[in-house]
């Protein structure tokens, strides 16, 4: 009987680690997706020679942002419409061009309490490249600012949400 017991807790156990693990590769997989298209794409038309990664970012438009160097060695990120037809919809931008991650980050954290980061993503919002800074503060109340990737100035606060 005691047998039976340990079986069936084994069992129960298994089932659920192996549903757990499914549901998890189902709920990836639509990202996952559209990382290997945009950066199937992009290498595709020939404006990047190597990809490093890939990031979707969801603001007022949803976008996969392909980093990677070019033929000449010039590290770059290419923005990817999923309804982008032609490389003519793409948005190339250099990265040398502008302010790093590090450095919106740093920004942010001059004028803010940050208690725990929770991500930093190029994105675009209004035609201008932006950093999104995803943070919660000291309340754990969760805050959104951009950072125009040009020239470092806030573009847009959404606090205490």
């Amino acid at each position: 009987m005691v047998n039976w017991i340990k079986f069936f807790i084994i069992f129960l156990f298994t089932l659920t680690l192996a549903l757990t693990s499914f549901v998890f590769y189902k709920a990836y997989e639509p990202a996952s997706s559209l990382k290997e298209n945009a950066t199937g794409k992009v290498l595709d038309a020939g404006l990047l020679a190597e990809v490093d990664r890939a990031e979707v970012y969801n603001g007022t438009t949803s976008l996969t942002v392909v980093f990677g160097k070019d033929d000449k060695d010039v590290a770059k990120a290419v923005f990817v419409n999923e309804k982008a037809k032609t490389e003519k919809d793409f948005k190339v931008l250099v990265l040398k061009k502008g302010i790093t991650s590090k450095q919106a980050l740093t920004s942010v954290k001059q004028e803010m309490d940050v208690n725990k980061l929770i991500h930093v993503k190029l994105g675009m919002e209004d035609d201008a490249a932006v950093w999104e800074v995803a943070f919660k503060n000291e309340a754990n109340k969760l805050n959104y600012v951009y950072v125009s990737f040009s020239d470092g100035q806030w573009q847009k606060r959404i606090l205490n949400l």
